[in-house]
């Protein structure tokens, strides 16, 4: 066979190893580095291998030198070629090599695992072989090396409190493990407090309150009461109310304690619950005798509760109360306050006797009310359903008198009441209370006695004026004994009203000025 003739066939696509270049790296140096005595006598060292790959000798027994020739091969990198090298064949190696070709890549092809997926680039040329997947995957080495520093810095390497603490601030990645001495904590804590940021004390104090004793966590505590505050308003967010209240009582702080275990008391629903919760609470929480006046203000909730309860309980279904037919109910009673209560007790309930639930008087002397309270309470109570008390008929409310020892007529408004009008005077301002009284409809003759409870002349009178009351018009020039002025504001008053009566009258017998 000609020099030709051979490449051609060892160039064929049925015998060239293919195997061996999809396998190795182009930059490759194959060589066998075993002992070829022992398989090869000199009489078949260039002896032709057959398709099983077996050595053929000249008599045609097989000779079994081919059948492990690449357990002895070895790679060496080159940059221009791939070469295998049989040690003690000389110049005979690359004739070999060319011989045994197509059953190295068979071999090779074997071998080769499923992960292997490096493919040739021919675009690169067969000199400038190129590996895709190796740069991709050194790549990705990279930087899993990164992380593993950055990881392996983040738990074991400590840096300073304020470094931490400002990372947290900024939101970066941050971790509170490596701090593991008590000094560490604190010093982490302080720097935190410092900032007077809620996010990054909250953290330090959770990572302390989860890594030392108890004892000593509620030690450090005490000397930092805006850590303190901010972990307790943590745990009620949370509804660990249980958690909180045991922590303010180790804190020293049975007051806070008793309040916050009354609030959990008020977080049902139900109001039956509501109260047993609360006396609970107060047979617990409120037993310090210096927590005196908070178990009085808890026991007048209860009460204010259950009366609450007993007055929705009878005018759910009564029919025999007028004024529940004429003002319906806008909402239920129960669990509203105690203004709201008086309030509601004055639209419906005000000529109930005091051993009815819902009588005013009754809700008076049962709980503590300020005078201010009483009467304005009364007065926008009364005014909702078309009723507006006088001064004198407040009086019973100041007093000892009941409640309908004082109805007087307009006219005996003032009679025997001069302490009463005084003590009104001091308690409401006469200026809101005429506005309200106006707002809600009240007639002229009742806005011109609380408009004469106003010292100022000139302000009765532009009041006056301000809410077209002829009456109280009249009285104040006739206080200011302007004749002329009531003479001609007399034509803006209708003939033959009663104003217009009374201010002839007093044009007749009054002294005036002029």
């Amino acid at each position: 066979m000609s020099r030709a003739e051979n490449e051609a066939y060892w160039g064929s696509t049925d015998t060239a190893p293919s195997a061996l270049d999809n396998f190795f790296d182009e930059d490759s140096n194959v060589s066998w580095t075993g002992y070829a005595g022992g398989y090869l006598s000199q009489s078949s060292k260039t002896a032709p291998c057959n398709g099983s790959g077996n050595a053929v000798s000249h008599g045609g027994q097989p000779v079994p030198s081919c059948t492990s020739i690449t357990d002895n091969i070895t790679i060496h990198s080159v940059t221009d070629r791939a070469v295998v090298d049989i040690p003690g064949t000389g110049n005979n190696s690359e004739k070999l090599s060319k011989g045994v070709g197509k059953a190295i890549g068979e071999k090779l092809d074997s071998w080769k695992p499923p992960s292997v997926s490096i493919k040739w680039n021919s675009s690169q040329g067969q000199g400038n072989g190129y590996c895709v997947q190796c740069s991709a995957k050194d790549n990705e080495i990279s930087q899993l090396k990164k992380r593993l520093e950055n990881s392996y810095s983040r738990y074991n390497l400590t840096l300073p409190p304020d470094d931490t603490v400002t990372r947290i601030l900024l939101g970066q990645p941050y971790s509170l493990e490596c701090y593991r001495s008590h000094e560490d904590k604190l010093a982490l804590l302080d720097a935190a407090l410092n900032t007077m940021d809620g996010s990054a004390i909250l953290a330090t104090v959770l990572h302390m309150k989860n890594t030392v004793k108890k004892s000593l966590f509620i030690k450090e505590m005490q000397e930092r009461p805006h850590a303190t505050q901010l972990y307790v308003t943590y745990l009620k967010k949370r509804h660990n109310y249980a958690e909180a209240i045991d922590f303010l009582r180790l804190l020293g702080k049975p007051d806070d304690a008793a309040i916050l275990a009354y609030e959990f008391a008020l977080t049902s629903r139900a109001p039956e619950v509501k109260v047993k919760n609360m006396r609970k609470t107060l047979d617990n929480s409120f037993t310090d005798p210096n927590l005196s006046y908070e178990a009085k203000i808890v026991k007048e909730n209860i009460k204010l509760l259950e009366r609450q309860m007993a007055i929705d309980e009878t005018d759910h279904n009564d029919l025999t109360n007028p004024m529940l037919t004429k003002y319906p109910r806008a909402a239920n009673i129960v669990d509203k306050s105690l203004l709201t209560t008086l309030y509601y007790c004055c639209m419906y309930h005000w000529d109930s006797v005091e051993s009815h639930a819902g009588s005013p008087m009754a809700l008076r002397k049962a709980h503590s009310f300020t005078d201010h309270q009483v009467l304005w309470t009364i007065l926008r109570g009364r005014a909702r359903v078309n009723h507006w008390p006088l001064p004198n008929e407040l009086d019973s409310w100041l007093g000892s008198k009941g409640l309908l020892g004082a109805l007087g007529s307009i006219t005996s408004a003032f009679s025997g009441a001069g302490k009463a009008i005084s003590t009104l005077k001091s308690t409401l301002p006469i200026e809101q209370v005429v506005h309200t009284l106006s707002a809600s409809g009240a007639p002229a003759n009742v806005l011109a006695v609380y408009l004469a409870l106003i010292d100022s002349i000139d302000t009765r009178l532009k009041l006056a004026m301000n809410y077209k009351c002829h009456q109280g018009v009249i009285d104040a020039y006739i206080s200011q004994k302007d004749r002329d002025a009531l003479e001609k504001y007399m034509h803006e008053i209708p003939a033959g009203s009663p104003e217009y009566l009374k201010a002839e009258n007093a044009l007749k017998s009054a002294k005036w000025k002029n």
